[in-house]
């Protein structure tokens, strides 16, 4: 079986990143239609380059997280620098959800969570793709793991 590599979603991303090049072209527009004055208009320019900085870096730090399912291992990590990691015996894993509100189902995204017994705490994932298809691949990993240990 090969490593499913589950990462968070950058549909929202990309929306403001879109977002961001409308307003750049909105705002160049207008500036053209001002024959380029007052030149203090030109810092209108700072709001889209702001939203594509915030854009960027919540990029980078959805980038920094994700779940891997191996044989017989969850692994979870987190962070850019410095990484966490957290490997969870697939035996161990007791509970799989997904949460999705309306906007999330709209786009095809969900949060996922899972639940093993006696770590701290859930593992969660905001804005996974497909969320329902990836716990059913999770929950089919555990039982193929629970039936090999038998």
């Amino acid at each position: 079986m090969a490593d499913l590599v589950i990462r968070p979603s950058i549909k929202g991303i990309i929306l403001w990143y879109v977002l961001s090049a409308i307003l750049f072209v909105a705002i160049v527009v207008f500036l053209q239609s001002k024959g380029f004055k007052p030149t203090e208009l030109w810092a209108l320019l700072i709001l889209p380059i702001a939203i594509d900085l915030w854009a960027s870096m919540k990029h980078v730090r959805l980038n920094a997280r994700r779940l891997t399912l191996t044989p017989g291992i969850l692994r979870y990590e987190d962070g850019l620098v410095s990484k966490t990691q957290r490997n969870i015996m697939l035996d161990k894993v007791r509970d799989v959800s997904v949460t999705q509100t309306l906007g999330q189902r709209l786009v095809g995204v969900g949060n996922l969570s899972v639940e093993a017994l006696g770590e701290s705490g859930n593992i969660s994932l905001e804005n996974v793709d497909r969320p329902r298809a990836v716990a059913d691949a999770l929950l089919e990993a555990l039982r193929q793991s629970r039936q090999s240990n038998r």
